[in-house]
């Protein structure tokens, strides 16, 4: 069992012992003690303070303890749809009947017999969610990962605003044998599809192709987890006369997974003095050069304006399937 947490809201995401995953508003009524700190007991959880436990529909379904002549307290805890897909779990944080109707995103890379190698990483950063999706958008703090050749950032092509996303063309060298091609950089495209995000790199269909989408989890104001699913062909590197399969390709992405770790912890790094200089500096004008930061930013505001005027008594944001953890962890 562990706690995660959506927009400051803590939910109990554990694994029954029948194998099924589900997730309950991690508090005990009684006490409000996260039901996190309690144990797992059949397909429910029990707190660890009074031993009061809790079926997976969320109902009181046992007090241990004596009830000193009062009837068996009627309490219900809000239940939330979660489900297994491309090694992340995902919760949905809304009304448990529109989770049909906001449906897990497609990753066509990984359907299918012949899965492209892939290989999630999550990090945690202090910083708003607006602020990772500049970071990821906007290639020209390619400065910031100067010491790592495998990031080579281009020009912008092109920005075009659609209804519900931003598609951007950037001419750019990514990848782990960036540095050694010798070819001029290729295409690169960048679609923020509210929430989500997706890129595609192909330098030839002979020596393959990345694709990688993020996944952002809001935890609150100034935090926020991030899942990185990085997505490869089969690579051809010029040192080598022959493509690499997949399998190979999987086993040297756990070979890179630290240095890419190494590099993307320099984002969590800009991103977190970017969130506490903007506290600090909120009034101040941004001289902000890119073009495509502001439409990036105009359809997160737009949506968020959108479910406001929807359910104005409400603050928090419109649930989307999110992924709530990695799967294992």
């Amino acid at each position: 069992m562990v706690e995660v947490r959506f927009w400051g809201r803590s939910i109990a995401l554990y694994r029954g012992t029948d194998g099924r995953l589900r997730a309950l508003e991690n508090r005990c009524a009684h006490r409000q003690l996260p039901l996190s700190l309690g144990d797992v007991t059949g397909c429910g959880l029990t707190c660890a303070y009074h031993g009061w436990s809790y079926g997976d529909d969320g109902r009181l379904s046992e007090i241990p303890h004596e009830l000193f002549g009062q009837s068996m307290p009627v309490v219900r805890l809000a239940t939330y749809p979660v489900r297994e897909r491309y090694g992340l779990i995902w919760l949905f944080p809304g009304n448990p009947a529109l989770a049909e109707r906001r449906a897990i995103p497609d990753i066509p890379e990984l359907e299918g017999p012949d899965r492209w190698a892939y290989v999630p990483i999550d990090f945690t950063w202090r910083a708003h969610h607006s602020m990772v999706m500049d970071n990821l958008c906007d290639l020209t703090h390619a400065y910031l990962h100067r010491r790592f050749p495998s990031f080579r950032a281009g020009r912008l092509l092109s920005c075009e605003s659609e209804p519900d996303r931003v598609v951007m063309r950037y001419e750019a060298r990514v990848g782990p044998f960036a540095h050694l091609r010798r070819a001029e950089p290729r295409l690169l495209d960048i679609v923020y599809e509210y929430p989500y995000h997706r890129a595609r790199f192909q330098w030839s269909n002979i020596e393959g192709a990345i694709a990688y989408w993020t996944f952002l989890l809001p935890v609150d104001e100034r935090a926020t987890r991030v899942f990185f699913l990085f997505c490869y062909d089969k690579l051809r590197p010029e040192f080598s006369p022959v493509a690499l399969g997949h399998r190979s390709v999987r086993a040297l992405l756990w070979l890179v997974q630290p240095a890419v770790r190494r590099l993307l912890g320099q984002d969590g790094f800009a991103l977190e003095a970017e969130q506490k200089g903007w506290d600090r500096h909120f009034e101040q004008p941004i001289p902000d050069l890119n073009p495509i930061v502001a439409p990036v930013e105009r359809l997160t505001i737009e949506k968020w304006e959108a479910y406001l005027a929807s359910s104005p008594s409400t603050l928090t944001e419109r649930p989307r399937a999110a992924p709530a953890t990695i799967k294992g962890r």
